[in-house]
C-alpha cells in the first residue's frame, strides 16, 4: 500500500521504525520535506538526542544540493552530515580505514601498497597523475613490468586506467579497463603507480572499494549503522546501481534507509540509472519498507501540471497545483497562462524565442550545442563545428559542461577558458579578476605570498594585457589569440614576469606557454576547435556554460525552476520515436531510449512556475489531439503562434 502524504508532514515515531520510500514528483517539495523531517528526528529521537556522536546522515547527488541542505539546515549541523556519496564514502569509509583498502587493491588485483600516506580521491579540476613527471612514471612502469621500451603514454590516457564497476555490477568481476593503446602488460603496473605514488582513487573506484570495505568488514559496516541510525537518500532515482547495494547493505540491520525521488524524472542511462531500481528498491531486512508519495506540485500552475500529467499518465503519480504555494503573480495566472506552442524554424520564430529569452525565460535544449541554434551572432558554419565538438564526445566520459564549469582537465578548455579569464580582466582593469584567472595555472596561495609579484608585475601584466586584447575584435579565431599570447609572452620585457609564474606554476614547466592539444586528441577535434571564432568561444563559455546560463541542456536544469521556460527537444533517429508516437501514446517508466526521451520531455516541461513554451519545428495535428482530448478546453489550451 502506497500512503499520500503532504510535504509539510512530519514521520511519526511509528513510521521511523520502518524504511522509507517516498515517490515524489516535480515541484512536490522533496528537499523541504526531507529537511523538515531531519531536524524532526534531531528534536524526537532518543538514539540522535542521547549521544554527541550519532547522527542523521543525508546523501545528495551534487555538490551545489549538498550546499542548499546544508544552508536550509543551519542550527542543526551538528547531529546531521550532508555528503554526496563520493564524499561520504571517503571521509567515512576510505580515509578512517586506509589498511582494509589496501588489502583489497591486493586481494581484488594483487597489486600490493607498500608505501606510507593516504589513498584518496582525484582533486576536482586536475587530472588524476597532476603534478607527477611523466619520465618518472615510464621509469617506474618499466621497473614494474620489466621492460625496456620507450614508452610515449600521455597522463591522460594513464589516469583513465581504472576498475570496471559497471562489469563488477553486473557479473561480480573485478578488472580494470583501459584504453587499447595501452599495452596489457603495463595495466597493472600503471594503476599500482596512480595507487601507491600518486595515492588517488577514480569516482568509480571509490564507489567500488566503498562497498568492498563495508560488505567483507562487519566493523566498518557495524560503526557506520551505529553512527548513522537514519540514512536519507535524495534523487534515488539517479544512483548508480552500485550505490543502491550499498546502501541496501547499511539498511540490512539498526539502520533506517529512506529514499526519496521520482521514477520519471531518471534521465541519467548513461550512468547506469534506471527507472526500475528506484520501484524495485527494498531493504533486505526484518524491518520493513513502508512506501508514501507526495502529489501536490508548489511550483506550477495548472496548466503547466495537466501537461506534464498526460506525459506521465501511464505512470502511477498525477499531480495537482497547490495554490497556497504559488506567489501572487502564479495566482492571478493560472488561468490566463495556457501552455504555449511556437511553430516554425524561421528566423522570425528564432526572433519570437529569442523575445521570451530576453523577458526572463530560458530554452532548454538536448544537448548544448543545439542551443546555438537560437543565439545571434553565430553562423551557421560555426554551428555545425560546435555539432562536430559536441560529437567527439558523445560517446566519452567527458562531459564538457562539467569542464568548462567546474573541472578544467581538458587542456584546450583550460586553455580557452585562461584566455576569456585575461580578456575580461583586460576590460574591468580588476586585480580579483586577473588572480581569478591565474588560478587556472598557478598556486595562487604561494603566487600571492610571492613577494615578486608586485606592482612591477602588475604593470607588466596590463601592458601584456593590452598588447594581446586592444585588437581583439579584428581577430576571428580564438586560436590565433592564443597563438599571439605565447608568442608575446616570450619577448624579453616580460621576461621578469614570465620567471614569476613559472615559480609558481603548477604544470612544473621551465617554460609558460599555453597548449591547446595533446597527444590523444584526434585531428577532427583538433581542427574544430581550432576553428571556433573568437565571439564563437566568448558566447560558449560565458553565456551557454555560466552560472546564470539562459541556454540550459535538460540535465543542467535537473532541480532547476524557472518563470518561464521554452522547451526546444526534437527525437532524433537514436531515440526511436516522434513527437506524434509520443503524445499519442506516452510512456515514461520502462528502460527503452524511447522511454528515456519521454522522460527528458518531461523533466523539461516541470521546470516551468508560470510560462511553459514549447518550440515545434513543423505543426502536429496528432498531438494536439490527443491532449484535448486528455484534459478538455476548459483547463487547457494550445495557443498557436504563427509568424
Amino acid at each position: 500500500m502506497v500512503i499520500e502524504i503532504k510535504s509539510d508532514d512530519l514521520l511519526s515515531k511509528e513510521q521511523l521504525r520502518h524504511h522509507i520510500k517516498i515517490f515524489a514528483g516535480p515541484g512536490a517539495g522533496k528537499t523541504h520535506f526531507l529537511v523538515e523531517n531531519v531536524k524532526n528526528i534531531i528534536k524526537i529521537d532518543p538514539k540522535i538526542k542521547s549521544s554527541n556522536n550519532k547522527k542523521v546522515l543525508c546523501i545528495t547527488y551534487t555538490n551545489a544540493a549538498v550546499d542548499e541542505i546544508k544552508r536550509r539546515l543551519v542550527g542543526y549541523e551538528y547531529d546531521v552530515e550532508v555528503y554526496t556519496i563520493h564524499g561520504f564514502i571517503i571521509e567515512y569509509i576510505i580515509k578512517p580505514y586506509q589498511t582494509e583498502l589496501t588489502k583489497h587493491m591486493l586481494n581484488d588485483f594483487g597489486i600490493e601498497i607498500k608505501t606510507k600516506g593516504k589513498i584518496l580521491s582525484q582533486i576536482e579540476g586536475l587530472g588524476i597523475l597532476h603534478g607527477h613527471d611523466k619520465d618518472e612514471i615510464f621509469e617506474y612502469i618499466k621497473k614494474e613490468s620489466k621492460s625496456t621500451e620507450e614508452l610515449t603514454y600521455s597522463k591522460k590516457i594513464m589516469g583513465e586506467v581504472e576498475i570496471n564497476i559497471n562489469e563488477f555490477c553486473y557479473t561480480g568481476n573485478s578488472e580494470i579497463k583501459k584504453s587499447t593503446k595501452i599495452t596489457d602488460s603495463h595495466t597493472i603496473p600503471i594503476k599500482k603507480y596512480i595507487w601507491s605514488i600518486a595515492k588517488k582513487l577514480t569516482h568509480n573506484e571509490i564507489l567500488y572499494f566503498g562497498y568492498r570495505m563495508v560488505k567483507e568488514n562487519t566493523t566498518i559496516a557495524y560503526a557506520l549503522r551505529v553512527q548513522f541510525p537514519f540514512i536519507f537518500i535524495d534523487e534515488f532515482q539517479d544512483t548508480n546501481p552500485l550505490q543502491a547495494i550499498l546502501i541496501d547493505f547499511l539498511g540490512q540491520k539498526s539502520c533506517i534507509i529512506g529514499v526519496i525521488g521520482d521514477i520519471a524524472q531518471s534521465i541519467y542511462s548513461f550512468q547506469g540509472a534506471k527507472p526500475s531500481k528506484f520501484s524495485e528498491f527494498n531493504i533486505n531486512s526484518d524491518t520493513d519498507t513502508w512506501e508514501y508519495q507526495i502529489l501536490g506540485n508548489r511550483r506550477s500552475t495548472q496548466n503547466i501540471v495537466t501537461l506534464c500529467n498526460y506525459i506521465r499518465k501511464s505512470g502511477n503519480l498525477q499531480q495537482q497545483s497547490i495554490k497556497e504555494y504559488l506567489n501572487e503573480s502564479q495566482r492571478n495566472n493560472i488561468e490566463k497562462n495556457k501552455v504555449s506552442y511556437i511553430i516554425g524554424d524561421t528566423p522570425e520564430v528564432n526572433q519570437q524565442i529569442n523575445n521570451i529569452v530576453d523577458s526572463g525565460g530560458v530554452i532548454l535544449t538536448r544537448t548544448w550545442a543545439a542551443a546555438f541554434n537560437y543565439m545571434k551572432g553565430i553562423s551557421d558554419s560555426q554551428k555545425l563545428i560546435l555539432r562536430r565538438i559536441y560529437n567527439s564526445y558523445y560517446a566519452s566520459p567527458i562531459d564538457i559542461r562539467s569542464e568548462i564549469t567546474e573541472l578544467n582537465n581538458v587542456r584546450w578548455v583550460r586553455v580557452f577558458k585562461f584566455v576569456l579569464s585575461l580578456y575580461k580582466a583586460y576590460q574591468t582593469k580588476a586585480v580579483s579578476d586577473i588572480i581569478l584567472a591565474l588560478r587556472l595555472y598557478t598556486r595562487i596561495e604561494n603566487l600571492l605570498k610571492d613577494k615578486s609579484f608586485n606592482v612591477r608585475a602588475l604593470i607588466l601584466l596590463n601592458k601584456l594585457l593590452k598588447e594581446i586584447f586592444e585588437k581583439v575584435s579584428e581577430t576571428r579565431l580564438i586560436i590565433e589569440i592564443i597563438n599571439n599570447f605565447n608568442a608575446t609572452f616570450q619577448k624579453d620585457e616580460y621576461k621578469y614576469l614570465a620567471q614569476i609564474l613559472i615559480n609558481n606554476s603548477i604544470n612544473y614547466s621551465d617554460k609558460f606557454i599555453l597548449s591547446c592539444f595533446n597527444e590523444d586528441d584526434r585531428e577532427d577535434l583538433i581542427k574544430n576547435v581550432s576553428s571556433l571564432e573568437w565571439e564563437t568561444a566568448f558566447q560558449l563559455f560565458n553565456s551557454v556554460f555560466s552560472n546564470n546560463s539562459k541556454y540550459m541542456t535538460v540535465h543542467q536544469a535537473k532541480g532547476l525552476e524557472w518563470n518561464k521556460v521554452v522547451v526546444s527537444l526534437e527525437p532524433s533517429t537514436f531515440d526511436k520515436t516522434t513527437f506524434d508516437q509520443m503524445f499519442t501514446n506516452p510512456k515514461i517508466l520502462n528502460e527503452t531510449i524511447q522511454d528515456e526521451f519521454t522522460r527528458m520531455f518531461y523533466v523539461a516541461c516541470s521546470r516551468a512556475k508560470e510560462e511553459l513554451y514549447i518550440h515545434l519545428k513543423s505543426d502536429s495535428t496528432i498531438l494536439f489531439d490527443n491532449l484535448k482530448e486528455f484534459v478538455g478546453k476548459s483547463i487547457f489550451d494550445n495557443v498557436f503562434i504563427e509568424l
